[in-house]
């Protein structure tokens, strides 16, 4: 099933059964998920009937069970979702009992189960010739969804049609402008067209001007800085474990990731503390040489954050910089464990 397919299904609302959602494009893969929560469950939140289950948790094969064979609270139907299982290490035993709990799946009816793997859980073969043995086993009693790249040409399209919808023109070339200067990954993407708009409305024009891209946008080289450090700084530990991910699978250097981190906080901090001295927007960017947007957009992510919690944030840092030079620690090991204490301070 491709991911078109899923879309039509959940707007006919004939959403039932099983799903596999694997693949490489994360933004798609997300968007799906919502739109079949939302097919399944409605769009406001339902604890009882919207279930996510982590097979981090220890016992997550019996919680799981559990959650697809009880019925739904109140409602026709409820949705499960099963999150962090690295199908490529899956133990037999739990091999064979979600296989044996997939093939129940026709009898409860009123339950819907995506299976969801992040790159790298899941290996699929090579489709559709060569499908992995395990491939092979689940989409037997699964939909499997691919979530592939797009083309270039369908990925132009969809950023001046992201454009569209907040009001603001955007020509293909322009698109492709865009494309190269920050990248291909559409969660970033989504985030820059997002900033791009608002700043050309800003202007008071209707049009992306391509000066602007420079001015606004977040390059490859700091691909996610920003996104990353917001997620930190807001304690999403699961928003900034999956950006890190992301980073990983594009085998970022880890110090290029920690060096972003380290810009975007040090901005952070030297606009809050600028402002706190009583210097206007205006003055904080031309004291500082920041674009008078960057440095509205620093101000607003330091809202009710200390300036002492912002300082902690870059001691953090120091220290994981430190490790990555000096310690036998995987440089990768050391940034997860950076992700964990900044969500916590």
């Amino acid at each position: 099933m491709t991911p078109k397919e899923l879309q039509r299904l959940c707007k006919s609302g004939t959403v039932k059964g099983g799903f596999l959602f694997f693949g490489e494009e994360e933004y798609m893969k997300s968007r799906c998920l919502q739109m079949v929560k939302n097919a399944v469950v409605g769009e406001g939140d339902d604890p009882f009937n919207h279930v996510r289950i982590s097979a981090e948790t220890p016992g997550f094969m019996e919680r799981l069970t559990d959650q697809v064979c009880s019925l739904p609270m109140f409602a026709e139907k409820k949705l499960v979702e099963l999150h962090s299982v690295n199908y490529n290490r899956l133990s037999s035993s739990d091999s064979e009992e979600l296989l044996a709990l997939l093939a129940s799946l026709p009898e409860y009816e009123e339950c819907v189960l995506v299976l969801y793997a992040v790159p790298g859980e899941f290996d699929e073969g090579r489709l559709p010739k060569a499908p992995s043995p395990l491939y092979k086993k689940l989409s037997v009693f699964v939909q499997c969804v691919h979530f592939e790249h797009e083309t270039p040409a369908s990925l132009n399209n969809w950023v001046c049609r992201h454009f569209s919808a907040h009001g603001v023109f955007c020509p293909a070339h322009i698109a492709s402008e865009l494309i190269a200067y920050c990248s291909e990954d559409m969660f970033t993407l989504s985030s820059e067209i997002e900033k791009l708009a608002f700043y050309t409305l800003a202007k008071g024009e209707k049009e992306v001007n391509p000066a602007d891209i420079p001015l606004v946008c977040c390059g490859n080289s700091i691909d996610g800085a920003f996104a990353f450090t917001d997620a930190l700084l807001g304690g999403k530990s699961e928003e900034a474990v999956r950006l890190l991910s992301r980073m990983k699978l594009k085998k970022e250097r880890p110090e290029n990731i920690l060096g972003g981190v380290v810009d975007t906080l040090s901005g952070m901090y030297l606009c809050r503390s600028l402002m706190q001295e009583g210097l206007s927007k205006e003055e904080i960017s031309k004291k500082t040489g920041l674009h008078a947007f960057r440095v509205d957009k620093f101000l607003k992510a330091t809202a009710g954050k200390s300036a002492k919690r912002l300082s902690r944030a870059l001691e953090l840092c120091m220290d994981a910089d430190l490790k990555i030079k000096s310690s036998p620690i995987n440089d990768y090991t050391v940034l997860d464990r950076l992700v964990m204490r900044l969500c916590r301070i």
